[in-house]
């Protein structure tokens, strides 16, 4: 969905939040895997799955703030995309306050199946208690079973359906999942 968003750009733009402070996809609020095993010779090559996440209240109090880093990426052009930032944007007004929200996690393919991805969310989740959350909420693609059967296993129930229609851009539907903390 995030190019559906964002653009073709998007890799370009998250790296750019990522150096940016207090806003849900700066460095603060991210947690990295990395793989012993790879060479640090080349940069990055020893992160293997990274996780996204905040606070509820955290991404409601930072999101002028991130709206102001988009218009200064994007210019005028933000304005053709508001529209439907506002309706992704509408998945989160159901969120508690001490909700943190995964909103992104990923391992490598190569790496999948080593307990990466178990490890990352496990330690985001611990990561989540550190900041007061009282339940971690993730969206996850409806028919991602392969990823749903993951977050089953470890203790996530299925609690609602969230259809988000962009339009033109494409209309997706999540499965958000819940586990409390």
């Amino acid at each position: 969905m995030l190019p559906a968003l964002f653009g073709d750009n998007v890799k370009a733009l998250i790296s750019h939040l990522q150096t940016i402070p207090s806003n849900p996809y700066s460095a603060e609020n991210t947690l990295v895997i990395i793989d012993e095993a790879r060479s640090p010779a080349v940069v990055g090559a020893l992160v293997v799955g990274a996780l996204v996440g905040s606070l509820a209240r955290v991404i409601r109090r930072t999101n002028t703030r991130t709206a102001a880093h988009l218009f200064r990426w994007y210019g005028p052009g933000l304005v053709a995309r508001f529209p439907a930032l506002a309706r992704a944007g509408k998945a989160l007004d159901a969120l508690e306050s001490e909700d943190y929200y995964l909103s992104h996690i990923a391992v490598l393919p190569e790496h999948r199946g080593r307990g990466m991805g178990k490890e990352l969310l496990l330690a985001g989740e611990e990561h989540a208690r550190q900041q007061g959350a009282q339940r971690l909420v993730l969206d996850v693609e409806e028919h991602n079973e392969g990823a749903r059967s993951f977050y089953e296993r470890l203790a996530y129930r299925r609690a609602s359906i969230i259809s988000i229609d962009l339009r033109r851009r494409g209309a997706f539907s999540f499965l958000r999942m819940v586990k409390g903390l």
